[in-house]
């Protein structure tokens, strides 16, 4: 084949302390949300929403926004065409044969995202390492290119994994918005209403009494601690979901789809309908 198609947009070539970077940032974020919900679960001690927010801004969101501008600063562009694997982004440019490619070795842990190593015949591994939230297009132009190695990767549980998922689409900024922060002003008006009843006698209590900033810096700390309990009740529906995912990819490849589907819908009726539901119990006269 000539020209096959590029590997996809959101690809990254990634120098390896780079990338040791972005995965241990990115690792950190999501490994405090399942620690801060066993916290506020299990903890006798009193946490007040203040430390919740800080939590979360401190070692989860900011290690997250590090990871992802690690991968925007290493975006690049992957071509395979006239037998030969181009890896281009600014500042830099390499071009390997793809005759001289020996081995392709999918990523165990896809962190900060899915990858694949490329391992010339030397021995030695191509430096940077290229990751894609898919790496499948890529695979398949190698394969098409005369690649031999790129049909065992194809077959990889985690490019199956990751196949499945960027099949199914990517959350973007305004899907999580939706999900969290507007979703979250159902509950949050529900808690500060009552919060508002118990504390000052009325709706409109504190507003009276201590004036327009005191009631608005009250109100965005329940919102703001309302859309962080719903990151970790998703953070744990998300996690069950991906270990299945996962499974599915490595025990039964040519259902991945079908799985990545069925945990896709079982998650959002449990997020969408779960957070009422434990609203509605929080007011539980037991």
């Amino acid at each position: 084949m000539d020209d096959a198609p590029p590997a996809p947009s959101d690809a990254v070539a990634l120098p390896r302390g780079w990338r040791v970077v972005a995965a241990a940032a990115f690792a950190a974020s999501r490994l405090n949300l399942p620690l801060m919900l066993a916290v506020l679960v299990f903890t006798t001690a009193p946490v007040t929403p203040i430390m919740v927010i800080r939590t979360f801004v401190l070692f989860t969101l900011l290690p997250g926004c590090g990871a992802w501008l690690v991968r925007r600063a290493c975006a690049a562009r992957v071509r395979v065409a006239g037998g030969t694997l181009t890896v281009t982004r600014p500042g830099f440019d390499v071009a390997v044969p793809t005759a001289s490619i020996a081995r392709l070795a999918p990523w165990w842990l896809p962190l900060p995202c899915p990858g694949v190593d490329v391992v010339l015949g030397s021995g030695r591994r191509l430096s940077p390492e290229l990751g894609a939230e898919d790496p499948a297009p890529l695979l398949r132009a190698l394969a098409d290119a005369g690649v031999a190695a790129a049909g065992a990767a194809l077959a990889h549980p985690m490019v199956v994994w990751a196949t499945a998922r960027a099949a199914w689409g990517r959350w973007r900024w305004p899907h999580l918005v939706v999900r969290f922060p507007l979703f979250a002003l159902l509950p949050t008006a529900v808690l500060f209403n009552a919060h508002q009843h118990i504390a000052y006698g009325g709706l409109l209590g504190q507003y009276y009494l201590l004036g327009l900033r005191a009631y608005v810096v009250t109100f965005a700390i329940y919102w703001s601690t309302v859309t962080v309990y719903q990151v970790l009740y998703a953070s744990v529906l998300r996690g069950l979901a991906e270990l299945g995912c996962v499974l599915a990819a490595a025990v039964a490849p040519s259902r991945a789809t079908r799985v990545r589907r069925a945990a896709e819908h079982v998650v959002r009726v449990l997020y969408y309908a779960g957070v009422p539901v434990m609203l509605a119990l929080r007011f539980a006269p037991w």
